[in-house]
């Protein structure tokens, strides 16, 4: 025979999870606390020929209405599940009314269970605040002093037994007050630690972005340096040749001279612009000029540049504009059909198939080399990272900066096994408005996998084999 199950300005009475369990012990403790108190009144009341003759059969029906009371409630708290406040409020009413009932029961004034109201008032202050505490405090008082005035006791006995009531309520409520502020301070406490966890969390996680960062702008300085290198060294030497030994070089020898320089000096240049281009892939942000061009001129501009326009074999379904950046589809182009000129055989083809729709448009090239092992098909798209041990001339620069230009139009790139053997290197561009446009380059693992296939076309389209070469 106890109070209300839960507190109204308790702050574990939250629905937070941490708090609620909390909530639950509570009404459990008061739960089992009220089957204890009825356990032992009915010991009293079975062991006293007094109690009994003197309450009759209707201390029985109290006993057992307070006993299934007891039992219902004991079940409800098991169910993990806060009270309300009508249900506060009923379990509220019970227990004064059976504690009450009890009392009338067993002599109204004269009985000593009026001390089951100090049980109440515990039961009270364990879960409400000091006002709702010295309230029903008061309110037990008042009850105590109509009992009393109805069976004639002694004046010091209608004084002591309610002011024991409000002094009773007074204390237990300030004890309540303590507890909820102390708890309040324990949340508070919780919650700054949370939070310093969760910074030093981020702050710990930014260091470890920051020496990546590091480390990586150290690998690029490295390897700049080292591809940059070379090209200058061949320069500085057939500039130093001609220096020292230019008029008794023949002209061919001459000519053959400059030329490797020249070709050195263009190497140079296409690694500065990598390295640039890569720069810009880095701070996230790329500059596309989108204009309406032909797909065979892409790759007809593409091929001139590398050198494949004898080897190349291309088809087209249903051909039309591409609305693009041109030269970075062209160098994105170009970079494919370098790889496959150089990891396939001789004189092999090179196969660039070109598919569109009102959505998307897709470029594959395909090669008949030995292809890109399956788990290196993530890898050689990373800076610096190449996938064959060849020794192929490359700074492994020219995927990474393919993926990030093809990123930036809002498509994506991948490589796959060619039917034929091989490696097959695919890519899809949107469809998108012509016009400038400044676009970020999403990080790696912000893509969504957009690489599915391309919306299949009417029946009666058709590849169509161009030719064995674009034209000029």
């Amino acid at each position: 025979m106890s109070a209300t199950d839960t507190r109204t300005n308790d702050p574990d009475a939250g629905v937070a999870p941490a708090r609620l369990s909390t909530v639950l012990r509570t009404k459990r403790t008061i739960a089992a606390l009220r089957i204890c108190v009825l356990a032992v009144v009915m010991v009293i009341f079975l062991g006293s020929a007094g109690i009994r003759a003197q309450a009759g059969s209707a201390a029985l029906v109290i006993l057992v209405s307070a006993g299934v009371y007891a039992f219902v409630s004991l079940v409800i708290s098991t169910r993990g599940e806060g009270s309300s406040v009508p249900g506060r409020g009923v379990t509220l009413v019970l227990d004064v009314a059976l504690v009450t009932a009890w009392v009338m029961a067993t002599g109204g004034g004269d009985s000593e269970f009026w001390t089951l109201y100090l049980i109440v008032i515990v039961a009270v202050a364990l879960r409400f605040g000091i006002v709702e505490t010295v309230g029903i405090a008061l309110g037990l008082a008042i009850v105590n002093v109509v009992v009393l005035a109805q069976g004639g006791g002694m004046w010091t006995v209608r004084l002591y037994r309610p002011t024991l009531l409000l002094v009773a309520g007074f204390a237990v409520g300030v004890l309540s007050l303590q507890r909820v502020d102390q708890r309040q301070k324990r949340a508070q406490m919780e919650a700054i630690a949370d939070s310093t966890a969760r910074q030093l969390t981020h702050e710990r996680a930014e260091v470890e972005r920051l020496r990546r960062v590091d480390l990586a702008r150290t690998e690029f300085v490295g390897v700049a340096a080292h591809e940059l290198r070379t090209p200058l060294v061949a320069i500085l030497g057939v500039l130093t040749t001609l220096k020292e030994h230019g008029a008794a070089l023949d002209d061919t020898v001459r000519v053959e001279l400059i030329e490797g320089a020249e070709s050195q000096a263009e190497r140079l240049s296409r690694l500065v612009e990598d390295l640039l281009t890569v720069s810009r892939i880095q701070d996230g942000v790329l500059r596309l000029a989108m204009t309406p061009v032909e797909a065979g001129d892409l790759i007809a501009d593409a091929a001139r540049a590398s050198g494949v326009r004898e080897r190349l074999r291309t088809e087209v379904e249903r051909a039309g504009p591409v609305v693009c950046d041109a030269d970075a589809i062209v160098r994105v182009l170009t970079n494919l059909f370098d790889n496959a000129r150089k990891y396939s055989p001789q004189n092999s083809p090179i196969m660039v198939a070109i598919t569109a729709d009102h959505h998307r448009a897709r470029f594959e090239v395909r090669d008949a080399g030995q292809g890109v092992a399956e788990a290196d098909r993530q890898a050689i798209f990373e800076r610096f990272r190449r996938a064959d041990d060849s020794g192929a001339p490359g700074a492994g620069l020219g995927l990474y900066i393919s993926r990030g230009l093809v990123r930036a139009h809002g498509g994506e790139i991948q490589v796959d096994e060619a039917p034929e053997g091989g490696a097959s290197f695919s890519f899809w561009l949107p469809v998108v408005t012509p016009g400038e446009h400044e676009v970020a380059i999403p990080a790696e693992g912000d893509v969504e996998d957009r690489a599915a296939p391309l919306a299949s076309f009417p029946p009666d389209v058709k590849p169509v084999t161009v030719s064995s070469a674009p034209p000029d």
